[in-house]
């Protein structure tokens, strides 16, 4: 079965929490968005006409809406993204974001999440960690880890590496009062 990852990434090492059936974790908050806010019937899966801006409209929604969107579920979004990192210093926003989420979607993985970015946040662990990021399905190769010649496990260095983008810093962005000028 499919998990969804949550990578703990220190100084050339990590730790990772897996949460299963990853169904519960991005594609559950994609298709929750399209109906509630996006008014979709469903998250819209195919390149069929139209669906690619349609699935566009779904993740940028709260960049797009500015304002529209509950911020805990604008966060929970923007945890779904590819290359997101969330800041360390910024981990209880998150999880506390997860935790409201949960309320509403106790079939999601978001309360599992919260409590694991709880637990190693607020243990001795939590001081060496980086950056935290997500793989939202096992079936898929994750964007924090590699292996070199020797197969030896490489890990994402948010200091030198240029594949991330911060999420609160973006969600930050968006929602700044005097920001003129909003992602897409």
């Amino acid at each position: 079965m499919s998990c969804t990852e949550m990578y703990f990434l220190k100084d050339n090492d990590y730790s990772m929490e897996e949460f299963n059936n990853a169904w519960r974790g991005a594609m559950y908050v994609w298709q929750d968005v399209a109906k509630r806010y996006c008014k979709m019937e469903r998250f819209p899966m195919g390149i069929m006409d139209g669906d690619e801006e349609k699935m566009s409209e779904v993740w940028n929604f709260d960049s797009r809406h500015p304002g529209e969107m509950a911020e805990h579920d604008a966060i929970v979004m923007l945890s779904t993204m590819d290359n997101a990192l969330l800041e360390p210093d910024q981990w209880e926003r998150v999880a506390k974001a997860f935790e409201e989420y949960a309320l509403d979607h106790p079939n999601s993985s978001l309360g599992e999440q919260a409590k694991a970015l709880r637990a190693v946040m607020e243990s001795g662990e939590g001081k060496e960690v980086v950056a935290i990021g997500w793989c939202q399905t096992s079936i898929v190769g994750d964007a924090w880890t590699d292996f070199n010649e020797d197969e030896d496990t490489i890990v994402y260095d948010p200091k030198t590496g240029e594949k991330h983008w911060w999420m609160m810093k973006q969600y930050d962005e968006v929602h700044a009062p005097d920001s003129a000028e909003k992602p897409a």
